[in-house]
């Protein structure tokens, strides 16, 4: 897995870049003269040769594909530049798929000129002359050529030729765009599907929308930093940058789609679904965004001499080309009931990959199969209120000994050396399955004691962790310091060989059932706070050791208080050095982020909706329809970020990371409202079936209200967006 740039693509970043950073824009046009747009930034891009790279080699171009062009369309994007690159760029990717004489007529002719593209509307074709109408063909007027989509084809048509007649409507940047009226038009047939003039032209919209969120951010970003009230910057304000954080998942989402949709086309792969969910979250999402923006500038946000409100203006038009969120959600569901031609990408390729190797596509349909055959129903049934105990040690046992525990694990410690998409994959297909995973002892306690482990503590624990034999529970959080885990007040005071640990944690998952308990402990009290640490590994036979339950509103018994009261702990059970425990603490939490959004969950949500809908029989209503496409969107989405993130490696970015946990933590708590919505409208609760699904998700929903704020509280995490993602200043604790 790759998201990087290829050479191509940085060498076009920098070019466009070069053009962009030489121009001053006028903010208050609103291009009402003809031609209805930025001339002096189209005749940059003419003279820095951007807009023939699309053109083949014999007409001076590059034959570049839509990935090497997505760049310059973010840059463009990122300026609010008003320009016919839009449709020039469009009409040239199409026509890199046509061949013929016809295909080499209209590519000529953009060589010097713009191009003009119209996806939306009706029209006939008999014996090549076409009628009807369309709409929304940007710079048409003057345009070189414009290609028209009918429901099987495209036509490449002179917009002056006799039988067009444009219509400049309105819109709210002020650029030009036009309605076109057809009365039996001379056109050329171009041998390619409607569906290619479709997908160009939505990408690029795309792809202009991802450039604009993320240029109208970085001015917000760099406008709260600026601006000061009270003697300090309105950045300081934590709800200021709360609400950038949640524009910052928005844009990373909105960059990741567009990114997988370009790459997809650019491989002659199926691209349907990624550019109807690149288009669906422009118009759900980025007008909204750009309200947000607005606010957060107040009054000279809405100054035309100042930059912002071209960018929301844009995005409205935007919003509206593509047909709005629900034209586009039904869009999403057409391309979801597509069958997908399956093609391989080839695992040896070390160009930009957005997609799974044959290998990484063979784990996932092998661990699928295995989990969903692992837990029975009546041990399903049973963990849905026990979550820790005989059936669940049943399960992990099982797991062990299959050999699927550690898949992470280097080879040397016994573990299956999966890379972090692997374990991405494993992760996510067991969610998907409801299939628990000792979550804590793989993630938390088995990689911290493979680099800070004495050599016994890694004999004693490693094989029996591996074998499913031995449980942890993470002891960090306590009554009075939540959050702020360096405020943590538990003592451990040496003792000749021992440690003595004194103190009581709070909400120790899986504390009842564990064998030991990770407990995080303040070793000098003397120290600042986040350097007194340590680590020590508590065995929970110790008769000091207590807990009491605490019941969630899942019904379920699954966390505790645990106490501890003189509780001895060798020295020999201490993780690393004293006082290095906030070291370990906050190594692993940032990896452990990562797999608290796994896409799997919302699958898993997903297909259990999708089946009781066609047991009901109303899978083919509008709602629903829009309902699943909506929530499928989300799980796409989230997938890109585990695999961003999670190809990055060891270079992990914080903001990024804590964009993923936000996004998936917040979207599946909404989606299970919107399931909750379906079985309001359509479930018969006297169905057993309907039933059994409405129980299951009123124990989902109620779960996953804890994970926005277990594994770092999401406000916590849009502080780090903030700062890390955004350069905000950082506010004195």
């Amino acid at each position: 897995m790759d998201f990087a740039l290829d050479a191509t693509a940085e060498a076009v970043a920098d070019v466009a870049n070069d053009v962009f950073g030489r121009l001053q824009p006028v903010w208050s046009d609103k291009f009402t003269d003809l031609p209805g747009f930025d001339q002096v930034a189209w005749s940059a891009l003419q003279d820095a040769g951007v807009m023939s790279l699309a053109l083949p080699a014999s007409l001076g171009g590059d034959d570049v594909g839509p990935g090497a062009l997505l760049p310059l369309l973010r840059r463009m994007g990122r300026a609010a530049a008003v320009t016919p690159a839009l449709g020039t760029i469009a009409a040239q990717l199409v026509l890199q798929r046509a061949t013929g004489d016809v295909a080499a007529f209209w590519q000529e002719r953009l060589v010097d000129g713009w191009g003009a593209v119209a996806v939306d509307g009706f029209v006939t074709v008999d014996d090549g002359r076409l009628s009807g109408s369309a709409a929304g063909a940007l710079h048409a007027d003057g345009a070189a050529v414009l290609l028209i989509a009918t429901p099987n084809a495209v036509y490449a048509i002179d917009p002056a030729a006799d039988g067009v007649t444009l219509t400049r409507t309105f819109s709210s940047s002020g650029w030009s765009e036009y309605a076109v009226g057809l009365d039996g038009a001379q056109a050329d047939a171009l041998d390619v599907p409607a569906s290619a003039l479709l997908d160009a032209g939505r990408l690029v919209l795309a792809g202009y929308a991802d450039g604009l969120v993320s240029g109208a951010t970085r001015l917000t970003a760099d406008h709260v930093s600026q601006r000061t009230q009270f003697g300090k910057p309105i950045a300081l304000f934590q709800a200021v940058g709360q609400q950038l954080a949640d524009i910052y998942v928005i844009g990373r989402s909105m960059n990741l789609a567009t990114t997988a949709a370009a790459w997809r086309l650019g491989q002659g792969l199926d691209a349907g679904v990624d550019i109807a969910i690149a288009t669906y979250w422009l118009a759900a999402e980025i007008p909204a965004t750009l309200r947000t923006m607005t606010h957060l500038h107040g009054g000279v946000g809405v100054d035309i001499t100042y930059p912002l409100h071209r960018y929301f203006s844009i995005a409205k038009d935007l919003a509206r080309m593509v047909g709005g969120s629900a034209v586009t959600l039904d869009n999403l569901a057409d391309a979801l009931a597509q069958p997908v031609a399956a093609r391989d990408v080839a695992s040896t390729d070390t160009t930009q990959l957005i997609d799974l190797t044959d290998d990484q596509r063979a784990l996932k349909a092998q661990v699928r199969e295995y989990f969903a055959d692992l837990i029975s129903a009546d041990d399903a049934e049973t963990m849905l209120v026990q979550r820790h105990g005989p059936t669940y040690r049943k399960v992990i046992a099982q797991l062990g000994r299959d050999g699927w525990l550690g898949v992470g694990w280097s080879k040397e410690f016994g573990g299956k050396g999966f890379g972090d998409i692997e374990q991405q994959i494993f992760t996510n297909e067991a969610v998907r399955a409801d299939v628990p995973l000792p979550s804590v002892t793989l993630q938390t306690v088995g990689p911290t004691l493979q680099v800070y482990g004495t050599e016994e503590q890694k004999r004693k624990f490693l094989p029996a962790i591996l074998a499913g034999d031995v449980h942890f529970a993470i002891g960090y959080t306590e009554p009075e310091a939540g959050t702020d885990l360096a405020s943590l007040t538990t003592t451990a005071v040496f003792d000749g060989d021992h440690y003595v640990v004194n103190g009581q944690k709070i909400f120790t998952t899986g504390g009842h059932d564990a064998d030991y308990i990770w407990l995080a402990v303040r070793t000098d009290a003397q120290a600042p706070k986040h350097k007194g640490i340590s680590i020590l590994i508590v065995d929970t036979k110790d008769p000091g050791f207590s807990w009491t339950p605490i019941i969630t509103a899942d019904g379920a018994h699954h966390v505790n208080a645990t106490y501890y009261t003189d509780v001895r702990v060798p020295v020999g059970m201490r993780v690393g050095e004293e006082g290095d425990g906030w070291k370990l603490i906050t190594t692993q939490l940032n990896h452990e982020r990562v797999m608290l959004g796994p896409a799997g969950r919302i699958e898993g949500l997903a297909r259990r909706t999708a089946e009781w809908a066609k047991r009901a029989g109303v899978s083919a209503h509008v709602d629903v329809r829009r309902t699943l496409a909506r929530i499928d969107a989300y799980a796409r989405i989230n997938e890109l970020l585990n695999w961003q993130v999670a190809s990055t490696g060891d270079t992990i970015s914080m903001a990024d990371a804590a964009a993923t946990k936000v996004f998936a933590t917040e979207r599946i708590q909404l989606i299970g409202r919107l399931i909750d919505d379906l079985l309001a409208q359509f479930g018969d609760y006297a169905d057993p079936q309907t039933g059994e699904l409405a129980r299951w998700l009123d124990a989902q929903e109620k779960r996953n209200v804890v994970i926005t704020f277990g594994g770092g509280v999401n406000e916590v995490m849009r502080d780090m967006i903030a700062t890390a993602g955004l350069g905000l200043p950082r506010a004195k604790r």
